[in-house]
């Protein structure tokens, strides 16, 4: 398996580094020399790195995928317990929830119409990276990248914890209702595309379902569920291994990372001839991307800062 092979390479970092947070170091140290990891996209001509704050998300839900305390094995279709396609799979059957205060807010508890209107409370409940790539709706957002989809689902009160619903999850099927009543739905619907429902996650943060799927198909979906309005792929921010990309792209990144290797050998330098300057340049660091600081979010450049 694939895994395997990553995880010889990565066991030889990690014992040569030692720690955790030396092999962390390694790992970031890498992405900030030769990838556009850490460079952030100025407007959208900018054909390299990532929107403010999609990089913070992207960590994020690297991290609680694999979280134990985050996330919810599911049952496969390896059991016995569906047919050759897997499409009677069950759903999980226990998850963890991460507490999270309630906040008081009136919702109809009947089954939800089939065309939601938004209004601006419930626009201001998601982000737009909820939705990125996606579409928003009244009770429900999605997102996607081209190989898989998350959907976030706001559970009215009352039934915000995983013991009071019903989740079902099928390779083109999505239904979340409440388990002492099942005419209560919050959410059902056929999916336009295919998904690998098996090895579908979800678990319960901030009064909200979180539902994440890989897709059966690398490829872009128009929309989440049928009858849904397409959305547009003009607004499409795809995302793409570095070997795919054009290759005026990756002469950038290559030009990004020479550079950073040179900013970092200056550096090293620097802060080896000149003990003094090296603390002054640590507190540069600080500021560099304080609140307000117009090089936030660029890669630490002490050259381009006269000081005295």
């Amino acid at each position: 398996m694939e895994f395997q092979r990553n995880d010889a390479m990565l066991m030889e970092i990690l014992q040569d580094r030692k720690t955790i947070t030396g092999f962390l170091d390694s790992i970031f140290g890498f992405l900030r020399r030769n990838t556009d990891f850490y460079h952030t996209k100025r407007d959208e001509s900018d054909k390299i790195g990532f929107p403010k704050g999609v990089r913070d998300q992207i960590l994020y839900g690297a991290m609680q995928r694999y979280d134990p305390d985050c996330w919810l094995q599911t049952m496969t279709a390896e059991d016995g317990g569906c047919g050759d396609d897997g499409e009677l799979a069950p759903p999980a059957v226990e998850e963890v929830i991460l507490e999270s205060v309630a906040t008081p807010q009136d919702i109809d508890l009947s089954p939800p119409m089939n065309t939601p209107q938004l209004n601006h409370k419930d626009e201001a409940t998601f982000s737009t990276s909820d939705y990125k790539n996606g579409a928003l709706f009244e009770t429900h957002c999605w997102s996607q990248t081209l190989k898989d989809v998350e959907l976030q689902v706001k559970l009215p009160e009352g039934l915000q914890t995983a013991k009071k619903l019903s989740i079902i999850i099928k390779s083109q099927y999505i239904k979340v209702n409440s388990k002492l009543n099942p005419e209560i739905v919050i959410l059902e619907g056929n999916l336009s595309q295919r998904i690998k429902h098996n090895e579908a996650v979800w678990t319960i943060d901030q009064n909200r379902l979180l539902i994440s799927c890989d897709k059966s198909k690398e490829l872009w979906w128009e929309r989440l569920f049928e009858g849904d309005p397409e959305i547009d792929h003009k607004k499409i921010d795809c995302e793409r291994y570095i070997d795919e990309l054009p290759e005026e792209t990756q002469a950038t990144i290559e030009k990004l990372r020479v550079q950073q290797l040179s900013a970092d050998k200056q550096q090293n330098e620097f802060q080896t001839s000149n003990p003094e300057q090296a603390k002054t340049l640590d507190r540069l660091r600080t500021a560099w991307d304080a609140e307000g600081s117009p090089f936030k979010g660029q890669p630490f450049d002490p050259s381009i800062v006269r000081m005295s």
